[in-house]
């Protein structure tokens, strides 16, 4: 009895053991952690209404999820909110031959920025609204993001495991707002004088979704057990407009060579790219 009592708790003992290594392992093959990504973002806008006039520093955060395909090879994944943005300068060429000139009306009111509108030549909306020709725009946007990325590492070395990731970004529109820098077009009475609006509402004239092709190298310092300290650099390669195609508010009037005025929703096309600093833990 007491022979088959040590055999009972040996193999109790052993089948613990294997079941806490199996679960080991297992774990390994998922990891899951929370990261930061402070960020340099800027646009790259295409044609010449449109050029780009600096960089902002953004912020943002979210889940890692890592499930591991091979032993030098995962899968990352995961949700994050992206702050992401830059500035603008529009091209105004103002009354010339084959010249541009954009603006946009102004709710003075509601203290926001109006639909674009041509067939209201009404004296209520012409007296309601403040027309800005607009010069520059700050936009500061946020965004849902999944990432998809391919992950390659190295074997640890010490307690580092360095890695290289390549993949893409699908980042979904939360909310955006800008600050223009503008000149008073009409009423008369101020025209021609400098104005800065801030925190204008522009969620509705930028793209809903936007992808962009990152790719960057990193490293981990192991802690203890599966968790380690993450540190990554990438870069993020806009491929999607950022905008919509033509603007839901920003007027482009446009002069032929004799001078005779047309005017059109303002075709933009804006790529946002970004370097992406990501200081995270995985577990």
């Amino acid at each position: 009895m007491k022979n088959m009592k040590k055999i009972l708790t040996i193999t109790a003992l052993a089948l613990i053991a294997q079941f806490s290594s199996a679960q080991e392992n297992e774990m390994k093959n998922f990891r899951f952690g929370l990261k930061v990504t402070p960020s340099v973002n800027w646009f790259k806008p295409d044609g010449k209404l449109m050029s780009s006039n600096g960089s902002g520093v953004k912020f943002g955060g979210g889940l890692i999820l890592e499930f591991r395909l091979a032993k030098v090879a995962s899968f990352q994944t995961g949700l994050q909110i992206d702050a992401e943005g830059g500035k603008i300068k529009y091209t105004n060429g103002g009354i010339a031959a084959n010249s541009s000139t954009m603006s946009y009306y102004y709710n003075i009111a509601d203290d926001n920025i109006q639909p674009y509108n041509t067939s209201d030549t009404s004296a209520a909306w012409i007296l309601g609204n403040t027309h800005y020709q607009l010069n520059s725009r700050q936009y500061k946007a946020t965004y849902v993001t999944i990432p998809l990325m391919l992950k390659l590492k190295t074997k640890e070395i010490g307690t580092m495991t360095y890695f290289g990731q390549f993949g893409f970004n699908a980042s979904f529109r939360w909310k955006a707002n800008a600050t223009d820098e503008l000149t008073v077009i009409s009423p008369s009475v101020g025209a021609g004088q400098n104005a800065t609006k801030s925190k204008i509402d522009v969620t509705k004239d930028m793209a809903f979704f936007k992808g962009a092709l990152a790719f960057g190298l990193g490293a981990e310092m192991n802690l203890s057990g599966t968790t380690s300290l993450v540190f990554g650099l990438n870069y993020n390669l806009g491929l999607t407009n950022s905008v919509k195609n033509d603007s839901d508010y920003i007027e482009r009037k446009i002069y032929d060579g004799n001078l005779n005025a047309t005017y059109e929703k303002l075709p933009q096309k804006l790529k946002s790219n970004a370097v992406v600093l990501t200081v995270g833990v995985l577990f």
